[in-house]
């Protein structure tokens, strides 16, 4: 049967798509280094890559098996091969320096921030080291506005009636109230609870990841030229500058007449930021991603409520500490510190479900050789086997079960507080947040945020699946990536009404 291909322009796009895609791929197989030397596992070429997609746990889960002590690699599209490494090599990693094995050019890599966000975020990080250090120093201080937002945004976001449940979409209305509270700490109000601005920030990680996507196929030299079509960021940029002038200007006449400090100077980021003075016009300070923290910290809260939603017996234990603790200490930031069990159900859905296959993602900037002799070769992306870890019962007991005091009880046996058992921890069996010193500097205040919630939500609501779907059906894999499932619906109803 003939084919006309003059009448059809969508099949002549789809060739051409088609076309280009093995080109690119097939030259990233003639550029790519030379990984002879490392086991594959899963099947190898553009077939291999594809079946990654859908099939990366149960392939680096063989992987892990079958070299659990050694090294192997798995095919993908992102970047033709990735180099799984073991856990003892999580020491090399910690000692090595960025020109060596740089977390900054794997992310860069994935996202092309230099077209997606901005050159200058990859030129100076010292947004990271604001978050690490007046962030996490200030959450006593600011922990009353977070409180306070998260109970309005529930509120509004659900807009509950008497004793009636009430479904709706899990992750965009967690999205909604976590974009709220984190931007109530980040630019304050009213700013905080504009719809507009709402809505930048929470389509903002999506877009960035569907652009570098886009990009990160294209040869490096046509990046540039093709950024200009494929991107949106010069109209983020605009959008959140024009939000953010009159608030800027105003605060920049303050300090220009009164210097740093003042009666009612705010205590929030974009302060901080301003403080620093390194970026000093609107357009520059418009450019911190403020909507990537969201959305990590809202697919973790997704998470731990599908499994709430699940299994709802888990609430009444949670409530009953929340309700003591909160009895003596009120709703403050050190409460958080005594809701150990809200900690621990956190921690183990960070375990149990976590957002990736593969973390610790490294490039190799030059050949590495790492303590146990094993060269790896310049340009080659390495990775950990994180769920892997998370579900190994050498490590932990019955690792494949759901246990929410999983973490309560470690504590319990070493008869004291034990720092590396607490959500916020970085360590050698916990790898949600990172390791090294590329640790996720914004941890502190993402786990404030959901341990907050958390609370919030088993005190005040009663929550339900609306629907029946299995645990696997709560999951999304896309490659090395692991998230909640977007189109899960949780009942809400307010708790004695």
């Amino acid at each position: 049967m003939q084919i006309d291909m003059v009448s059809s322009p969508l099949s002549f796009a789809s060739v051409g798509a088609g076309i280009a895609f093995v080109a690119v791929y097939l030259y990233r197989t003639y550029t790519s280094p030379k990984l002879d030397c490392f086991p594959t596992v899963g099947s190898s070429g553009l077939i291999g890559a594809i079946r990654f997609l859908t099939d990366s746990l149960e392939i680096v889960q063989d992987g892990y098996e079958k070299h659990k002590n050694g090294i192997f690699k798995v095919a993908d599209l992102t970047h033709r091969w990735t180099v799984v490494l073991n856990r003892s090599h999580l020491d090399d990693i910690g000692r090595a320096l960025d020109t060596e094995l740089s977390f900054g050019e794997a992310a860069n890599e994935n996202i092309q921030v230099q077209y997606t966000m901005s050159p200058a975020i990859l030129q100076d990080l010292y947004h990271n080291s604001i978050l690490r250090s007046q962030l996490t120093r200030n959450l006593g201080a600011v922990y009353a506005d977070v409180r306070n937002e998260l109970v309005v945004a529930f509120e509004e976001t659900l807009d509950l009636k008497a004793d009636e449940w009430q479904s709706v979409t899990a992750i965009d209305m967690i999205k909604n109230v976590v974009c709220r509270i984190s931007n109530r700490t980040f630019v304050g109000l009213p700013l905080c609870r504009d719809l507009e601005w709402v809505n930048l920030n929470t389509q903002l990680t999506v877009a960035v990841v569907k652009e570098g996507v886009l990009l990160m196929w294209l040869p490096k030299f046509i990046r540039p030229l093709a950024s200009k079509w494929i991107t949106r960021r010069t109209e983020r940029t605009s959008r959140a500058a024009r939000q953010l002038e009159t608030i800027i200007k105003d605060r920049q006449r303050h300090m220009k007449e009164y210097g740093k400090e003042w009666s009612d100077k705010p205590n929030d980021l974009l302060q901080w930021c301003m403080d620093e003075g390194r970026e000093n016009t609107v357009d520059q300070l418009a450019r911190f991603p403020t909507g990537a923290s969201a959305q990590t910290t809202s697919n973790g809260f997704a998470q731990a409520l599908y499994i709430l939603a699940t299994d709802p017996q888990y609430a009444e234990m949670l409530r009953e500490e929340v309700e003591r603790v909160v009895k003596e200490h009120g709703w403050t930031k050190e409460a958080l510190t005594y809701m150990r069990k809200i900690d621990s159900f956190l921690k183990e859905v960070q375990r149990f479900e976590g957002p990736a296959v593969l973390g610790v993602p490294r490039k190799a900037l030059q050949d590495v050789k790492l303590s146990d002799g094993t060269v790896i070769p310049k340009g080659t992306f390495v990775s950990l086997p994180t769920h892997a870890i998370h579900h190994d019962q050498g490590i932990y007991e019955h690792p494949d079960a759901f246990d929410p005091l999983r973490f309560v009880r470690l504590e319990d046996t070493r008869q004291g507080p034990e720092p590396r058992f607490q959500l916020v921890a970085v360590s050698r069996d916990s790898l949600t947040f990172g390791f090294g010193k590329s640790a996720c500097p914004g941890r502190f205040f993402a786990a404030v945020i959901m341990k907050s919630m958390l609370a919030h939500v088993v005190v005040e609501y009663d929550v339900k699946l609306d629907g029946d779907r299995s645990p696997r059906q709560k999951r999304m894999i896309f490659g090395a990536h692991l998230g909640p499932h977007p189109a899960i619906r949780i009942a809400f109803r307010k708790r004695g009404a």
